[in-house]
C-alpha cells in the first residue's frame, strides 16, 4: 500500500509542476488602448504583460512595461471555448472596461476572471454591455 501511495504522490507532484510550468510559459504582451479595471484595480491604457504566478497557476499577474506587478486576480484557468488566440476580452459599459478573459496561445485555452464589485455597479448603471477585444503583439 505504501508503494502505491508513494507512486500516486510522485505522479500528482509531476502533474502539478508541469501545469505550473505550462502556465508560467503562457505570457501575453498587449498594448491596451483604453483604461481598464481588473479585480477592482484601475489600470491606465498602456503596455502590459499578462501571465501567471508559478506557485498559484490560477492567479493572473499583470505587469507594466517596467515589469512591476500592477494587478492580480484569481480566475478559472483551462479550456474556454472558441475564439482568437492571444487576445484579451473586456466587458464594456459606456467608457468603462473590465478584463473578463485572457486567451492564450490556443484559442481554447485561457483564463476566465470573476466579475468584481466595480463591474457589477457599472453593469447596473449602464444596462448595456458590449465586448471589446484586444489582440496581443
Amino acid at each position: 500500500m505504501n508503494r502505491i501511495a508513494a507512486i500516486a504522490l510522485v505522479a500528482a507532484s509531476a502533474l502539478t509542476i508541469a501545469s505550473s510550468a505550462s502556465a508560467q510559459n503562457n505570457v501575453v504582451a498587449v498594448d491596451v488602448p483604453f483604461n481598464f479595471t481588473v479585480n477592482n484595480t484601475f489600470l491606465p491604457a498602456g503596455s502590459y504583460t499578462f501571465g501567471f504566478d508559478l506557485m498559484h497557476p490560477d492567479m493572473l499577474v499583470i505587469r507594466d512595461g517596467a515589469n512591476n506587478v500592477k494587478a492580480t486576480d484569481f480566475g478559472q484557468l483551462g479550456s474556454i471555448g472558441e475564439g482568437t488566440p492571444r487576445t484579451l476580452v473586456f466587458h464594456q459599459y459606456g467608457d468603462q472596461y473590465f478584463l473578463s478573459e485572457v486567451r492564450l496561445d490556443s484559442a481554447a485555452d485561457g483564463i476566465f476572471l470573476p466579475v468584481a464589485n466595480s463591474e457589477r455597479r457599472a453593469r447596473k448603471a449602464s444596462r448595456n454591455e458590449e465586448l471589446a477585444l484586444v489582440a496581443a503583439h
